[in-house]
């Protein structure tokens, strides 16, 4: 049986989750940027299919329309459009390259290609792509630094600072964008000879593209192939007590007189051991404002509400943000000043007494404060020697603008979907 027919027997058999895997291995990057013209017409029909079946009819008319004409730019680049927005980024960056072939030296087709790219987590194709259009680059501000972005996102800093001096801005926004990526070289620079920077070099990286200090690394598949994040992780109060053992000394260098916790459940339990731990006293989250000097503790990045978020977009001086955990598979708004791991898919160690309706915070923050932390075993990957140069190096931080957390980067791990 061929891919198609496969696919098709999984669509009518409703199990729809392996349907789109298996399309998605097909039509996806860089696979589906090769397929044979004629059998576009066919995986777009079993797209359309799925689509409507997941009340996804806009994006259906939109595959059935690359469908009749698939060498309409127009129509390519609408669906490829439509698939990074429906979290399809692979799929997306297949059509964009179609419809790039079709129209040429297209900014908007080359930029809405990277961003599928990016999304995609390949950066380097991303790069590729940047590297064969000099003349869009030459009279596109937004390609020159895109060129420079995805440069350092793929471990190549060098070429991110032959890139700088070309990214003049004439506008506040360009200016921020020049500055994020003057930031990332600097920050290269003041850890260069301390760590490797090599591919295996979770840490590094994640500073120079952060700013952040990533302070615990999964010792599963270590090596290869999730080279220190997490994949699948149900927490456990003791991974979370080695975080707050790690942070302790890091706050003897910065004045740290209260702790915050955002609104939520989770970072409320935390901040509440915390402050036991650290022996710093709580303080209430404003009701309007910024926080003011402080530590700022959050269970999970990716669960801060966007207004929250928005207030932590400025780092005031005398002020941390630690989140516990943080999501490597997708973009934040702002990097965690220091954090305990990253990770994709994330359960909290007190989620099935909150699901069972058993949850006493009380009850829960005693016994993270009597965790006493991780076994050897699950420290192997840490690598102290390392640990205490990048600290030394990158320690405090200084006030300023907080970077965004980038998905991905120049170490590669494997993700399921």
């Amino acid at each position: 049986m061929d891919d198609l027919a496969s696919i098709a027997e999984l669509i009518a058999r409703g199990d729809d989750s392996a349907a789109f895997a298996r399309l998605r291995a097909q039509l996806g990057w860089p696979h589906g940027r090769d397929l044979a013209d004629g059998d576009l017409p066919r995986y777009l029909e079993l797209l359309g299919d799925l689509a409507s079946r997941r009340d996804g009819q806009i994006l259906a008319d939109l595959a059935a329309a690359v469908r009749e004409d698939p060498d309409s730019p127009d129509r390519l680049y609408d669906l490829g459009y439509a698939l990074i927005d429906a979290g399809a980024p692979g799929i997306a960056a297949s059509l964009l390259w179609r419809c790039l072939r079709l129209v040429g030296d297209s900014e908007e087709v080359v930029c809405e290609l990277v961003s599928a790219l990016e999304s995609a987590l390949a950066y380097r194709d991303a790069l590729d792509v940047l590297e064969a259009h000099a003349g869009l680059r030459a009279r596109s501000f937004l390609c020159r630094y895109l060129y420079a972005f995805n440069a350092a996102m793929s471990g190549q800093l060098d070429l991110a600072r032959s890139a700088l001096p070309a990214l003049a801005p004439d506008t506040a926004e360009t200016e921020v964008m020049r500055d994020a990526i003057a930031a990332m070289i600097e920050r290269g620079d003041r850890i260069a000879g301390a760590l490797p920077l090599d591919d295996r070099d979770l840490r590094g990286w994640h500073y120079v593209l952060t700013g952040g200090l990533v302070m615990h690394q999964s010792p599963y598949g270590y090596d290869d192939p999730m080279r220190g994040r997490y994949a699948w992780l149900h927490d456990s109060l003791d991974r979370i007590a080695t975080g707050l053992a790690r942070l302790a000394p890091l706050l003897d260098e910065v004045d740290v007189e209260c702790i915050y916790a955002p609104p939520g459940r989770d970072h409320a339990i935390l901040a509440r051991a915390a402050s036991v731990k650290l022996g710093i006293p709580l303080a209430e989250w404003p009701t309007i404002g910024s926080p003011a000097p402080g530590l700022v503790v959050a269970y999970d990045l990716a669960a801060l509400e966007p207004a929250d978020v928005q207030r932590l977009a400025q780092r005031r001086p005398g002020q941390i943000l630690f989140a516990h955990a943080a999501p490597w598979t997708q973009d934040a708004p702002v990097a965690p000043d220091v954090t305990t791991l990253l990770y994709q898919s994330l359960v909290a160690p007190w989620s099935k007494l909150a699901e069972a309706g058993e949850l006493v915070v009380e009850d829960v923050v005693a016994d993270l404060v009597a965790a006493t932390g991780l076994e050897e075993v699950d420290l192997a990957a840490d690598e102290p020697a390392r640990w205490r140069e990048l600290v030394a190096r990158a320690w405090p931080p200084a006030p300023g603008t907080r970077s965004r957390l980038w998905a991905g980067g120049p170490v590669p791990s494997n993700r399921f979907e």
